[in-house]
């Protein structure tokens, strides 16, 4: 009975916890509009991976996307990255359609995705020197960004350790650091933190909300879209939860998470938090158990 009232006033505090749009008086960063992935296979018949999503993200929202396995929130970012395109509806940034990758938008995957032939310091550089972030910086001007990346993640003293040298933390630190270096808009996070260890999990979540500047205004935060399983973790982060559900992926609801900033321990440990974290799951549980037997 007690964690059913609790339940309740933390639902109660969230207005219009199910609604399909940013707030209206916020212009969109990001737009997903009646869109629609259909995958075609030769001699089999094509697979529906998303439908009619619709989703707008406000400029410094951090927006989480969670649902079953197999629900299609990869595609989904892979659509806001530009690596696919949707074959019906639109995919916009700052009202422009998204027909490609650009530096606009960063993308960060699971695996790291370092090179290890390069040390620290040469992978997070490696955007600056090759690609257009850095195609108007003097060497001297790269090197000090490069550095302020480093300072930033905390990777002091690791600077000429090579990926192998790592360890799991570190690693996505240093790929979250060569993200941040080329300063791109946006950052599309697909699952960074779920091959790390409970405790250093723990630890990056913080990290990445300082990263994030989460006691800084909205207008001077990056746009974050993030991709987790863990429900636990996207209400530690997320200012709204979005819920897909699958076959094919569709927004269930969209949930508003109105735990004060700066995030700690103390907002795990509150009973607000396990209410929306409960919530979450009940929206999600009878398909994630389905896409465990099918």
């Amino acid at each position: 009975m007690h964690e059913t009232g609790v339940h309740e006033r933390a639902l109660a505090a969230i207005p219009g916890h199910d609604a399909a749009q940013a707030p209206a008086h916020e212009r969109a960063k990001l737009r997903l509009q009646d869109v629609g992935k259909r995958f075609e296979t030769a001699g089999r018949a094509a697979s529906v991976a998303v439908q009619d999503f619709t989703l707008d993200v406000a400029q410094g929202e951090f927006l989480v996307i969670v649902g079953p396995s197999g629900c299609g929130k990869t595609t989904v970012l892979n659509m806001l990255a530009g690596l696919e395109r949707p074959t019906a509806g639109r995919v916009t940034l700052d009202g422009v359609e998204i027909a490609g990758p650009g530096p606009a938008r960063g993308v960060m995957f699971q695996d790291y995705a370092l090179f290890p032939w390069q040390t620290v310091r040469g992978n997070i550089g490696f955007g600056l020197r090759h690609g257009p972030a850095g195609s108007a910086l003097s060497a001297k001007e790269r090197a000090a960004r490069v550095q302020s990346c480093i300072d930033l993640v905390g990777l002091n003293g690791s600077e000429d350790k090579y990926p192998h040298e790592l360890s799991g933390g570190m690693r996505q630190r240093a790929a979250l650091a060569r993200l941040v270096a080329n300063e791109p808009e946006v950052l599309l996070m697909d699952e960074p933190l779920a091959a790390l260890d409970a405790q250093t999990r723990l630890i990056l979540q913080d990290e990445l909300l300082r990263i994030w500047g989460q006691d800084r205004p909205a207008a001077s935060r990056r746009t974050v879209v993030f991709i987790t399983h863990a429900i636990d973790e996207a209400v530690f982060l997320a200012d709204r939860v979005a819920v897909m559900t699958t076959h094919p992926g569709r927004l269930k609801a969209l949930i508003d998470i109105p735990l004060a900033r700066p995030r700690n321990d103390a907002t795990r440990a509150s009973p607000e938090f396990q209410a929306l974290t409960q919530h979450i799951w009940s929206l999600i549980r009878d398909e994630a158990y389905r896409a465990t037997v099918t």
